[in-house]
């Protein structure tokens, strides 16, 4: 993690995918579409599952 960020707020949550189990930390350090993150971030995945 990047020294300048370190005392942002976080927050992690567990997720269950299809069998899978995930854990996330978000960091805030600023203001983004958390929906269009997660969205992009799913798409690239399934592009990089097909390969």
């Amino acid at each position: 993690m990047v020294e300048r960020y370190k005392d942002k707020p976080t927050d992690t949550a567990t997720y269950e995918i299809e069998g899978h189990t995930f854990i996330v930390t978000s960091h805030f350090v600023g203001e983004k579409n958390l929906g269009k993150e997660i969205h992009d971030y799913a798409f690239q995945r399934a592009l990089n599952d097909t390969d």
